[in-house]
Order: structure tokens, then C-alpha cells, then sequence
């Protein structure tokens, strides 16, 4: 089954070179996933296709008219039953690696791609989800779009080529991904650490914990309380943590 990603957009060129690149590009050529990408300009139905309109009540900017974006997403979903509605805005729910995770074990996924101030309300009516990609606010939804896309995409099976680097990444396990360390083993006075060199891979194992567990505590505290931390890893990272540089101001 081919995991279809459909984005309704106002600008379907930004996204077309995903079609053609890199990991998604491959898997798009051997049918793991596709993209139909929808510009509901033409489903307006004035002469000018318009499909913003000034807010009522007044206020800088335009908002898009929920008459074309409706007509084209009801398009599309009478074609994709099982996909969720996805509306990209900064005022959504902040999306996360366990959102991707859910979304991929679907048949595809629809994404509507927001600009100018935003949709007229009455869309979010016919959408399953409103999501942000972080606090902070861009043109348009296309960039939210990518970023979500190959969030799912890379999940999907036969997309990575290798399964096993997808279950020690960051926030799969709740914590941000160790680091990482390749030739040469000294590069301009510092070296690999020593017990990546060993061959003892329970060794390796603890210290890629541990430092996951560093690396989450000093870049991403907030995602500590909501993991499982043994009682001799909580107190080594307490050793580590106090024996840290502070930071800078």
C-alpha cells in the first residue's frame, strides 16, 4: 500500500522537490509513498480566483476564504477516507516524534498549508488536527508541511534503509539521542572517548544512556519528568551535572 501525502497549498512548487530528492525521492519511485499536491485557487469559482478576503471586523492582513479550501479538501477526502486532516497553524498543538509515529502506521496523511493571517475559523470545523511546529511563526504552512512530511515519511517501512537507527534517535525514547563520534579518531586535539574504541558493547551501551540522559538534562530538562530514570543513572547524572561547566551567560 502506498502512503499517499496530500497538501492543499497555495504554492504546490515549494514542495515539489520532495518528490524528487533524496530518501523520499527513492521511495517515491519504488511506491512506498506519493504526493498530490492541490492548489484550491482552482477551485474558486469568481473570475479571479480569489481566495482571500479582508477580516471582519477589521485588522491588518487577509484571511483565506473558507469556500475554496473547503471545496478542495472535500475533493480530496472523498479519495482519502482514512486520512487525517491536518490544519498547519502557530496556534496549534505542538507536533512531536509520537504524533509521527501514529500518523505513519496510517494510509496517508492531509495537510493544509495556511498564509496571509491564517483560515476563516469555520474550516477547523472539517479538520481532525491543528498543529504547530514550534512557537514561532512563518510565511506560510508549506515549510510545517515539509518538516511534518519527513518526520512521517522516514518512518514509514522501506524508507530508511537502515530500521534499527529509527528506535536510538532523539525524543523516540523520551530523551535526546547520545553522541556521535567517526574517523578521525583525534580531529584538532580531541579524541573519541575511549570506551566507544573498546568493543565492549554493554560498556558502550551505559555510556550512550548516560549520555542521553546528560544531553536531555543540560539542552532539554522538561523532558526529564516524563522518563524512567534508575536510581544509579540519576545519581551519575547528578555527579555529571554538578562537575559540568556552567553555561554561559
Amino acid at each position: 500500500m502506498t502512503f499517499v501525502f496530500d497538501v492543499l497549498t497555495l504554492f504546490p512548487p515549494l514542495l515539489m522537490p520532495l518528490q524528487e530528492e533524496s530518501l523520499l525521492g527513492k521511495a517515491r519511485r519504488e511506491g512506498v509513498l506519493d504526493f498530490a499536491l492541490h492548489n484550491w485557487r482552482e477551485w474558486a469559482t469568481d473570475r479571479h480566483r480569489v481566495v482571500d478576503d479582508a477580516p471582519f471586523g477589521g485588522g491588518p492582513g487577509m484571511v483565506l476564504k473558507p469556500d475554496p479550501v473547503l471545496a478542495c479538501l472535500r475533493d480530496v477526502r472523498k479519495q482519502r477516507l482514512d486520512s487525517p486532516v491536518v490544519l498547519l497553524s502557530p496556534g496549534g498543538t505542538r507536533f512531536d516524534q509520537a504524533t509521527a509515529q501514529r500518523w505513519s502506521t496510517g494510509s496517508g496523511l492531509i495537510l493544509l498549508c495556511g498564509r496571509y493571517e491564517g483560515f476563516d475559523a469555520r474550516i477547523e470545523r472539517e479538520v481532525d488536527a491543528i498543529v504547530s511546529i514550534g512557537d514561532f511563526v512563518l510565511n506560510g504552512g508549506e515549510v510545517a508541511a515539509m518538516a511534518i512530511i519527513e518526520a512521517v515519511a522516514r518512518l514509514l517501512p522501506g524508507v530508511v534503509g537502515n530500521a534499527g537507527s529509527l528506535t536510538e534517535e532523539s525524543h523516540t525514547s523520551g530523551l535526546l539521542e547520545y553522541p556521535h563520534y567517526t574517523r578521525p579518531r583525534d580531529f584538532e586535539g580531541q579524541e573519541v572517548p575511549e570506551v566507544l574504541m573498546g568493543g565492549n558493547h554493554a560498556a558502550i551501551a551505559l555510556w550512550r544512556r548516560r549520555q542521553a540522559l546528560l544531553r536531555t538534562a543540560q539542552r532539554r530538562p522538561d523532558l526529564l519528568a516524563s522518563v524512567q530514570i534508575a536510581p544509579q543513572d540519576a545519581a551519575w547524572l547528578a555527579a555529571a551535572l554538578a562537575a559540568a561547566p556552567d553555561p554561559e551567560p
